[in-house]
């Protein structure tokens, strides 16, 4: 039986395949290179692309109080303090949203919200990104909780 054109194109992507979920040391769920993964590879690539749209605290009020958590968890917001959401909301994530913070991370985020690898990186290696690059809420958590940390 001849493989169709879906066949051949899920195919590719499987190639594309780089990394999995492990717990991580850094905290809670990492992304793990199943392989050595080249510098300048897109490491989530066939990940579906998706618009973001930016809401106020406000405009998320009326959500439950897990949800909430959730939003604060994994969406990241911008200079403005606007919360950034996928189109498809949270049942939309892939394993990107996975990536631990790092201040020596091993990929980072292009303007067209991939994610590519900095530097060769190697098999059972945790991928991790730099949060205060592209998420305003870290840097003041992170400013906020260097100021008020009891070893300082």
């Amino acid at each position: 039986m001849p493989m169709n054109q879906n066949k051949k194109k899920i195919i590719g992507r499987l190639r594309k395949t780089y990394c999995r979920l492990r717990p991580s040391k850094i905290e809670g769920v990492g992304v793990f290179a199943i392989r050595d993964i080249p510098e300048g590879a897109s490491i989530f690539c066939g990940a579906d692309r998706q618009r973001w749209f930016k809401f106020t605290n406000k405009e998320l009020d009326n959500l439950d109080l897990g949800i909430k958590k959730m939003i604060d968890d994994f969406f990241p917001t911008d200079e403005k303090d606007y919360i950034l959401a996928p189109q498809n909301g949270l049942n939309s994530m892939d394993i990107s949203f996975f990536l631990n913070h790092s201040n020596k991370p091993n990929c980072r985020i292009t303007e067209g919200s991939s994610f590519i690898a900095t530097r060769i990186i190697k098999k059972g290696e945790e991928i991790t990104s730099d949060y205060k690059t592209y998420d305003n809420n870290f840097k003041v958590w992170k400013t906020f909780k260097n100021l008020t940390s009891p070893e300082k």
